[in-house]
């Protein structure tokens, strides 16, 4: 059935996107402005956009028979930013006022115990980094069912979208980002983690527009989803020391930009792996290409170990012969021979900053939204513990996973369904209508067409729905009952059946004597 306005007024309603008076006083007013449109329920959805009522993407989905899902606990989705295989990335606002990205991991992913221990060791050791050049995590929480994470909201692009957009760039711009990028850096190692991912596609550019300076911008280093602890402290090995999910012989890291000691084993490397990642950054940025580019992953990766790349002053006349010295030292094969902190890298990198170290300017509005917003989430924080005092936070699991389960930590090279916290792919804010609908697609309110159970599925069940697990304990159930069905037949045809030894007689036929009588 086709909607009206007043379906899409009722589902309004049913979505607590407005008070039930503000939606009346909306509807009144759109009488009265459109007149001869006033059943037009595309204009309806225009003029809400366009009045700031809705979002663009909340009227998608109110026009396509949505009235549930727009809130997640105390937070208003206003738009989807991107959607990867560990969960979508949403634009969302508290009711403080302050807007978050939100990272929603689906059910079907909740219910894979391996992805949703990594989804929490992200979050917890996102938390403990608090760095004006790493995007911020304010707090983890489950919200009927839906796990999920709230992150500083960036306005920005990737680097990586950065790089294809601009190719190399000046001197003084590249040692600008990759001086920010060892910053946050040091705020990782001083924490005793390893990044082990860093790559242009893990970081971003948050500013003012693509066409504004990039010295005006502000590095964020983004996706500790492969980060790796490398000292006890507390509190994040509750979750992180526990989580051993990379195994002997993966393949951890991005080949582009991988250390050689990291493709050998990435379980034992430390900071001076992600300072040789920063290193081939650097180069990129400079030469706009990667150190060793090569379609061959495994010839890469021997690249890494053996060659030593061209000056960068080779492909960019700009760079001066002490920068040449900087990446070379970067780059060593050793990781005796490179930089041994990210601190004493940054030193000798701030010499060729022409502006002196960057520090970004902060928004008045938006600083006091922040005050706010951290003032309700340090009071929830203190009405949750002492709520949860005797019990264990819902979603967290604190057991490893069985060794079956360690090839699913590869990198996005060898498993390219990984994406991180913003480089997802990219969505337009109005879900088509072969989208699925996020959170799992809720069946919307109104239906264009009845539904009808997808093929490999009875009455709406699908054995796709289910993991491993309860498919093999299913089968095990269907096998046992079919076995003591078969036991039950032949105990009963043993019991109950006429004995082949004795005669036969009947009432009605004479024995063998009475025929010799």
């Amino acid at each position: 059935m086709e909607l009206t306005v007043n379906n899409v007024y009722g589902l309004i309603l049913r979505s607590k996107l407005m008070k039930p008076e503000e939606a009346k006083i909306v509807l009144d007013r759109w009488k009265e402005e459109s007149k001869t449109t006033q059943g037009d329920v595309s204009k309806f959805a225009a003029w809400l956009v366009s009045r700031k009522h809705v979002t663009e993407y909340q009227a998608s989905l109110l026009i396509r028979g949505h009235g549930e899902n727009f809130f997640i606990n105390s937070y208003k989705i206003l738009e989807r930013l991107g959607k990867g295989r560990m969960g979508g990335v949403y634009k969302a606002e508290h009711e403080t006022g302050k807007i978050v990205a939100l990272k929603v991991l689906p059910p079907s992913r909740s219910r894979e115990k391996n992805f949703l221990m990594r989804f929490h060791r992200e979050a917890q050791m996102n938390m403990e980094l608090v760095h004006p050049n790493i995007v911020r995590t304010f707090e983890t929480g489950v919200c009927n069912g839906l796990h999920y994470m709230v992150m500083d909201y960036l306005a920005g692009e990737t680097l990586d979208q950065f790089l294809q957009r601009s190719g190399k760039i000046p001197p003084d711009e590249a040692c600008h980002i990759v001086y920010q990028a060892l910053r946050g850096l040091d705020c990782i190692f001083k924490q005793g983690l390893v990044h082990r991912d860093l790559k242009p596609a893990n970081m971003m550019l948050a500013g003012l527009g693509p066409t504004s300076n990039v010295i005006d911008k502000t590095l964020k280093i983004l996706d500790m989803g492969l980060g790796k602890l490398t000292k006890h402290k507390e509190p994040v090995h509750q979750v992180a020391t526990a989580l051993h999910i990379t195994d002997e012989g993966v393949i951890l890291g991005t080949p582009d930009y991988m250390a050689p000691e990291q493709a050998v084993d990435a379980r034992n490397i430390d900071i001076r792996a992600d300072i040789y990642s920063l290193g081939c950054v650097l180069y990129h940025l400079l030469t706009g290409q990667c150190p060793f580019p090569d379609t061959n992953i495994v010839n890469q990766m021997i690249r890494h170990a053996t060659e030593v790349p061209k000056p960068a002053s080779q492909f960019n006349s700009r760079v001066p012969e002490g920068l040449n010295k900087i990446i070379s030292t970067m780059l060593a094969k050793k990781p005796s021979d490179r930089y041994q902190t990210p601190e004493s890298c940054s030193k000798a990198l701030a010499f060729f900053l022409n502006s002196g170290p960057f520090v970004a300017a902060s928004v008045p509005d938006s600083e006091n939204k922040l005050k706010k917003y951290l003032t309700w989430l340090e009071v929830s924080k203190t009405a949750l513990k002492g709520l949860n005092k005797n019990k264990k936070e819902e979603g967290k699991l604190y057991d490893p996973p069985s060794t079956s389960d360690s090839n699913s930590d590869q990198d996005s090279e060898s498993d390219p369904g990984i994406e991180s916290d913003y480089s997802v792919t990219l969505v337009s804010n109005i879900p088509k209508e072969t989208d699925t609908f996020d959170f799992d697609n809720p069946e919307p309110v109104y239906k264009n067409s009845k539904y009808k159970p997808k093929s490999g599925s009875v009455a709406g069940f699908s054995l796709s729905r289910l993991t491993r697990k309860e498919i093999i304990m299913l089968g095990a159930g269907v096998g046992l009952g079919a076995l003591a069905t078969l036991i039950g037949c032949i105990v009963a045809l043993a019991f109950f059946s006429p004995s082949k030894t004795e005669p036969e007689t009947s009432p009605n036929r004479p024995t063998g004597s009475d025929v010799r009588k």
